[in-house]
């Protein structure tokens, strides 16, 4: 080992103990030792504004390589970006202009004027005193588009000499998924930052993560878009709780809503707001033709054409009302500009009797949406980083499954986050199908070891754990991967704490197992694995590298855990009849379920820093600590009953808890069960359910808001959501 041969060397070179004869045993021991500390015990953190510096800077690489990611996967800059406008916004939406610039009283501010261009929005902003301001539009008129542009060219700004202080990192979030009648915007922007990106969990000296540090330092700038997304009627909450705070921001909404919780809770303290102007014809003329090859732009050109016979104003008649829009000149671009001449003409959007409206208009373009980006690419084409190519839907299984996806009860998470799409399954059907496959797996094992009362009392007992699965909701993935280099001085006080409670479950298993029988073993299970846990996860808040739980909840979670390991264990060995052996023999079986688990937090470690969190990434990273887990504690489990039983059970049993463990304690065995199984199996999804998600969002259809998905416009989820009924089993897919 490197550290024993630099010891070695040190001793051999050292004057004193080639002099002193029979000290050099002890020289060698005090260099040995220092050794070993200097190996294994981590070096002492660097300051915490040196660690938020460090954090700000990673966390503006990876919102800024999101970002551009997103614009291109939206076409924001093919073949060039909309010119998007905006105008100073009507006085009663913004506060006091004396306000935003700090006036004194006793001085007249000088007038704030905002307008602007898409490429002046960050000028614009710097421009606001107070940094803070409210970006206001209608339904797809490019307020998302205007927020990541900001994010993007503040991060892009170069410093300077005359600027030489980084400013606040920008980050975008979806608002929408906030409530703030349960949860302050510091603490839900902290958790958002922590489930979307990589690296900031390390905790600071108060016991604060490096995304809540860097909140609380204002070394974040929340760009907060959807704010009209929310449920009415927590408007006037979030916009309080927005006035509670004087943290620079960034606000979209659609006007009307905006202004509903302006009349309610006031206007936004001391922000500025700005208006986003409909396009005009002039804006389109060049644009629309360039978004389809050579051959095929007289199609536009035709068009447009007629729109400007009627009337230089693009609203004058419902198609162009309708692509005065941004977001339906996006839909009209899929839709038309396919770039072949035997495809549709965009002519026929003029056609008064058949689209007399503009919402006509609008409605044709989401219909057609769908069929137009499912018919581009062909059947097998491979999306970059999936093994097998998406295959080639049919367009009816598409608008049912999306449409399912759409269709979102109030108490759900507006987001698609992979983790929680088995919560919207109703805990009616959670529990049959948790413990209906419980039970089977758990008769099937009994009755290969003990027989027909085996049977009865494996599916009894797992499908009772099976169904307290399905009641309870989906746990946070975690983002992991086994990592053996570099983890060593990581690794020994994981192992220390997996062994020490390991050791105490057969302190405590033996005797109280003597005096009650095997049923008893679950209370040392528990108190075992609430130790080991808690000592576990006190180790994880010292450790740089590891996402870190409150202890208290690492606790309480080691005792659940405990006491259903517990509980198998003792099942078995009152089945078995099992001899309860020596003291010495539980010690050894104790430390070896210790192990197990210590294994587990001992190998894993986060995924790299400086990729960036996608949901594919995040749902690959907790399979593969799901898999490791299982695999570590259903050998440990195994080895035990082995010992306790005999060798047949430990392989029958043995893997059968780590199945339990893998499905019941970690995010990816949930959706293995619901989204890759029931979800399927009852028409809502296919069965290749993943492969689904990030087809639609290559395709356009989903966005990406770092570890979830998003429709791309909540007009377009609305559509899907008016679909068939989720219930719909009469075609599904064999894909």
């Amino acid at each position: 080992m490197a550290w024993w041969d630099n010891a070695r060397s040190q001793v051999t070179n050292s004057g004193d103990a080639r002099v002193e004869g029979d000290n050099s045993i002890a020289n060698s021991g005090v260099l040995i030792v220092r050794q070993f500390r200097q190996y294994f015990m981590a070096a002492p953190p660097a300051p915490w504004p040196e660690q938020l510096a460090a954090a700000a800077e990673l966390l503006a690489r990876q919102v800024s390589n999101q970002g551009k990611e997103q614009e291109r996967r939206r076409g924001i800059g093919d073949p060039y970006p909309l010119p998007l406008r905006w105008h100073t916004a009507p006085s009663r939406l913004s506060d006091h202009v004396a306000n935003i610039r700090g006036t004194r009283p006793d001085a007249e501010p000088p007038p704030l004027v905002l307008d602007g261009r898409f490429e002046d929005i960050a000028t614009v902003y710097r421009t606001v005193p107070s940094a803070r301001l409210v970006v206001l539009g209608g339904a797809g008129s490019g307020k998302s588009i205007i927020a990541q542009r900001l994010v993007l060219d503040l991060i892009a700004t170069p410093l300077t000499e005359a600027n030489p202080v980084p400013e606040p990192v920008p980050v975008l979030f979806s608002v929408r998924a906030w409530n703030p009648a349960d949860e302050r915007l510091v603490d839900w922007l902290a958790d958002q930052i922590l489930r979307d990106y990589h690296g900031l969990t390390a905790l600071g000296p108060d016991g604060q993560s490096l995304a809540a540090g860097l909140l609380e330092a204002r070394r974040v700038l929340p760009v907060l878009d959807g704010f009209d997304e929310m449920a009415p009627s927590l408007y006037r909450d979030a916009l309080r709780e927005l006035n509670a705070t004087d943290m620079p921001l960034v606000l979209t909404s659609r006007p009307e809503q905006y202004a509903a919780a302006v009349a309610e809770a006031g206007v936004l303290r001391r922000a500025a707001a700005i208006a986003l102007d409909d396009l005009t014809l002039d804006d389109l003329t060049p644009y629309l033709p360039r978004t389809t090859q050579s051959s095929a732009a007289d199609k536009w050109d035709a068009f447009l054409g007629r729109l400007r016979e009627g009337s230089a104003e693009l609203t004058s008649t419902a198609a162009g009302s309708a692509l005065a829009v941004p977001l339906m000149v996006g839909l009209a671009r899929v839709v038309y500009s396919n770039g072949r001449s035997a495809g549709p003409d965009p002519v026929e959007l003029l056609d008064s009797e058949r689209f007399p409206s503009t919402e006509a208009v609008k409605s044709h373009l989401l219909e057609q949406f769908l069929p137009a980006v499912y018919e581009r690419r062909p059947a097998g084409r491979s999306r970059p980083g999936e093994v097998r190519p998406a295959p080639q839907w049919k367009i009816e299984d598409v608008r049912r499954w999306l449409g399912h996806l759409a269709r979102r009860r109030p108490d759900q998470d507006p987001d698609l986050a992979w983790w929680l799409m088995g919560n919207g399954v109703p805990r009616s059907q959670r529990m049959p199908v948790f413990g209906v496959l419980a039970a089977v797996t758990g008769a099937l094992a009994g009755l290969v070891v003990f027989g027909p009362v085996g049977a009865l009392a494996g599916a009894l007992s797992v499908g009772t754990l099976g169904a307290a699965v399905g009641w309870s909701g989906g746990p946070v993935p975690a983002r992991m991967e086994v990592r053996i280099a570099g983890r060593a001085r990581h690794a020994l006080p994981q192992l220390v704490a997996g062994l020490t409670g390991g050791v105490v479950v057969g302190l405590i298993g033996w005797p109280i197992v003597n005096a009650w029988g095997w049923p008893a073993l679950a209370l040392a299970g528990g108190i075992g694995s609430a130790l080991g846990n808690g000592l576990s996860g006190w180790a994880r808040h010292s450790d740089p590298e590891a996402e870190a739980k409150p202890v208290l909840l690492e606790t309480l979670l080691g005792l659940v855990g405990g006491l259903a390991g517990g509980c198998a264990v003792g099942l078995v060995g009152l089945l078995a009849d099992a001899s309860v052996g020596g003291y010495g023999g539980w010690l050894v079986l104790g430390g070896t379920i210790g192990l197990g688990f210590a294994l587990g937090a001992a190998l894993l470690a986060p995924t790299r820093k400086e990729t960036v969190v996608t949901p594919t990434e995040l749902l690959l990273s907790n399979r593969t600590y799901t898999v490791f887990q299982s695999i570590t504690i259903g050998t440990a489990y195994g080895l035990v009953l082995a010992a306790l039983v005999g060798p047949v059970c430990g392989i029958v049993f043995g893997p059968v808890i780590g199945l339990a463990f893998g499905v019941g304690a970690h995010a990816w065995g949930r959706w293995l069960v619901l989204g890759r199984l029931w979800l399927p199996l009852t028409g809502r999804l296919p069965w290749r359910a993943w492969v689904l998600l990030a087809d639609a969002h290559e395709r356009g259809v989903l966005r990406q808001a770092g570890a979830v998905y998003q429709f791309r416009h909540d007009l377009l989820q609305r559509k899907l959501a008016e679909g068939g009924g989720d219930g719909d089993r009469s075609s599904r897919s064999r894909s």
